[in-house]
């Protein structure tokens, strides 16, 4: 693994007894993934496929959330042309990443993860929660479409939770997540990044043969939904933006936030 990541401007990165923790320490509390930001954890868990490395946890940050969903101040310029297709092949290059890290990968969840910031989460292999964190999934409130969203979510939870989620763009409880399998642990805030990291060097401790034989194989079809997602997402979201709608309400989300 190379010694400096170009990607250190959003996240600080720490790499002990064979585990990388990856913080997301820098910009806005609520941690909303621009493009920029997306390309950047991107490259980083690339680059954590490495020898020195058994394992990955994503953390949020202290007092800071998972994320919030796209970065408004971006996705509200947005009119349904060819900035969509670009913005849903960072999405999906990241994606992709995180499952195709033939590593185990643990996410540290605290605050809210919303839209892209939960779909992050469900790439992971094993997600840890904080008591207050709140999981979502609000698309369609929004006005945009919510191909990966519906995607993953039916694939690791199940097609009922799903529909409850997207129909009622609601928040999901650390308790209500826990119990619909959306996390695997959930544990007081302060006891959030050491739990996580204590999976991860559990995990870290098993041979890596049948590890790493095994989880390619697991996430093959993953993988697979959302390389096809990546033309009918670029399509639907293209629709959506066109509409006007959803730019509406995300300028008044910032006005609002002023």
């Amino acid at each position: 693994m190379s010694a400096e990541l170009s990607t250190q401007t959003y996240f600080s990165l720490d790499v002990s007894e064979g585990v990388a923790v990856v913080e997301f320490s820098e910009g806005h509390r609520h941690n909303m993934w621009s493009m920029p930001r997306m390309r950047a954890l991107t490259e980083t868990v690339r680059e954590l496929d490495a020898p020195d490395v058994r394992a990955v946890v994503l953390f949020s940050g202290v007092d800071r959330s998972f994320g919030v969903g796209g970065d408004f101040h971006e996705t509200s310029t947005f009119r349904g042309g060819d900035e969509v297709d670009e913005w849903i092949d960072h999405i999906t290059d990241l994606y992709v990443a995180c499952l195709q890290l033939n590593r185990p990968l643990v996410v540290a969840i605290d605050g809210f993860a919303i839209g892209i910031g939960l779909q992050i989460a469900l790439t992971a292999d094993y997600r840890v929660g904080s008591d207050r964190c709140v999981l979502k999934m609000p698309e369609f409130q929004v006005g945009i479409a919510c191909t990966f969203g519906g995607y993953m979510l039916e694939r690791s939870v199940g097609r009922s939770v799903m529909q409850q989620m997207l129909m009622s763009s609601a928040g999901w409880s650390a308790e209500r997540s826990l119990q619909d399998k959306l996390l695997h642990d959930v544990v007081p805030v302060d006891r959030l990044l050491s739990v996580a990291v204590q999976r991860a060097r559990s995990f870290a401790a098993y041979p890596t043969a049948g590890f790493r034989s095994t989880k390619p194989y697991l996430n093959r079809g993953f993988v697979d939904g959302l390389e096809q997602l990546r033309v009918i997402g670029k399509q639907a979201h293209r629709a959506a933006f066109a509409a006007g709608e959803a730019q509406r309400n995300m300028r008044q989300v910032i006005d609002s936030s002023r």
